[in-house]
Order: C-alpha cells, then structure tokens, then sequence
C-alpha cells in the first residue's frame, strides 16, 4: 500500500491531517510498521560485511532489527566465508566476549555480538549543485562533490538549512544523488546553492570475539529489517492491504497521544492493530506448520 493510501486512511481515522503535521503523521506511520515487523518477524533483509584487518567492530545499516537465521539449539547465527571455507558463527552476549578479552587477531570468528553503536558520526554537510523540483512528495538532491554511497544510508535525517526543511533519505542512487522525503520548508526541495546537513540513523554494530586476522572475508548476517520508510506518494510497504490498514489505524492512535487523545474514544484503533499481529503471527505459525518447518514430536 502507498503512501497517498495510507494519508487518506489517516485522514478518516482523525477526521483530516493539517499539512503542517503530515511529517509527524508519517513517523507515527513509521514507528507503527516498525512495530508490527518487530512483533511478527515479516521482512528479512541481508548484510555481507567485509573484514578489515585488526578491526573488531562493524556497523549494521540502520533498517537493523535483530538477527533473523536461527539453528537447532535456537541459537541465532551468520555465514563467515573466506572464499573457500564457510564458518558458521553464532550470536553471544556482549558481555561475555568483552570479558573473554581476546586481544589478538583472529582468523575465523566463532561468535558475534549485536551492540548499540558505541560511537557517533559526524553530521554530513554539503551544498547542492543542481536544482530538482519536489514531485509526489520526493525531491532529489545532487552534489558532484559528494561521496554518497560510502557515506549515506536510506533512513539517514535529511535538513535543507537554506529551505529550512527536514526529512528522511529514501534512495541513494549514486555517489552524486539522493532521493529524499522533505516537510516544513519553502520549497521543500533542493535548489542548486542550497546547504544541506544529513545525519546518520545507524544504531547498531556486530562485535566479533576478536579482531580479525584478515582483511576481505566476508561475514553474512540475515536479519529482520524495518520496511523502506514510506514518507511519500507512492512510496509503499508489500504488506496485504488488511494489514496495511490496520498499521495506519495504529499510527493514527500514536498521533492522537499528542492531539487529542481520549483513551475511552480512541482505544479501538490500538485494538485492532494488536488483532492484526495476532492473526498475522497465526497465519506465519501455520503456513511453517504445513511447510514441515517443525519436526514431528509423535
């Protein structure tokens, strides 16, 4: 379901959305769907990081939930290959390799944490050196300077300090160009000349229980992945349109805890978005079910 879909469910839900509050809309959207993949698992995404030698810490992109392959002792884990050989190395507390303290390099990893981000990039600054009109609620900003690619994540927090507008990175498309999501400002657009800031969004690393021996093997992690931020037209979620609506129900019962709330009126939209979870997580267990994803216990 699309963005301008999901708008028109919000607007009956709260009886009309000022333009001035779409952007808050949208990340009550936002955090709604991110709910519902946290409590049902739904979308997987996949990461293959590259070694460095003598580095122990890797970041995780910020659409991170958790990580999603499981064994058959419940033990979550990744695929390390170094071109030849595949390893299988599962998930540990951080607490655990921290106090194993293995300072020396290792060649294979056995183990790997997820922790929060122990450090803070520095915000992005640039000017834009084209100009693109804002369509369907996206604009595109071009820097024949930039590094996009290296630097910038979908998700990452998107400012056009000249436009005086905010909003999110959707798409980048190359080292020189990015599509965003911008709300509140003149244009919201990027015209050429223009002074942008972007901040990154990433909140997670992998903790290896060493530092690695060598550069370029490859770890391989499934995880559960935040759906693409929907802040536009025809931005969408592969979600059935049941489910779909029911998030946008729960996005507007986040809206109203800031507008308005009266739990006695408005406490069936948060129902019925806890009624979609279940009955999602019922059809997830018996389709594993008919699949023969469980052993027969008889």
């Amino acid at each position: 379901m699309d963005g301008k879909t999901l708008l028109k469910y919000g607007e009956e839900a709260l009886g009309g959305i000022d333009d001035a509050d779409k952007k808050f809309f949208f990340d009550c959207l936002d955090a709604a769907v991110t709910e519902f993949v946290r409590q049902t698992r739904q979308l997987t995404a996949s990461i293959a990081i590259t070694t460095v030698e003598d580095t122990q810490l890797y970041n995780l992109p910020p659409d991170f939930i958790e990580p999603f392959a499981k064994g058959q002792k419940r033990r979550f884990y990744g695929k390390y290959s170094d071109g030849t050989n595949t390893f299988w190395p599962v998930l540990t507390s951080y607490e655990k390799i921290y106090r194993s303290n293995l300072t020396d390099s290792k060649e294979y990893p056995s183990r790997f944490a997820v922790i929060d981000k122990q450090t803070q990039d520095d915000p992005i600054t640039g000017t834009a050196t084209a100009t693109h009109a804002a369509s369907a609620g996206e604009c595109v900003l071009e820097d024949s300077a930039a590094s996009f690619e290296s630097t910038v994540s979908v998700r990452d927090i998107m400012h056009n300090t000249t436009d005086d507008s905010t909003g999110i990175v959707l798409k980048v498309t190359d080292d020189n160009n990015i599509t965003c999501a911008l709300f509140s400002g003149t244009n919201n657009a990027f015209t050429e000349s223009d002074a942008y800031v972007i901040i990154s969004a990433g909140n997670y690393q992998v903790y290896l229980d060493a530092p690695s021996k060598t550069a370029d093997h490859t770890l391989t992690l499934p995880y559960i992945c935040m759906p693409k931020p929907v802040y536009s037209d025809y931005g969408f979620w592969r979600f059935p349109p049941m489910s779909c609506r029911n998030i946008c129900y729960e996005a507007a019962y986040l809206f109203k805890a800031d507008y308005d709330f009266d739990p006695k009126r408005d406490k069936h939209l948060h129902d019925q978005f806890v009624n979609e979870i279940r009955n999602t997580n019922i059809e997830t267990a018996r389709r594993r079910l008919q699949g023969g994803r469980y052993p027969d216990r008889g």
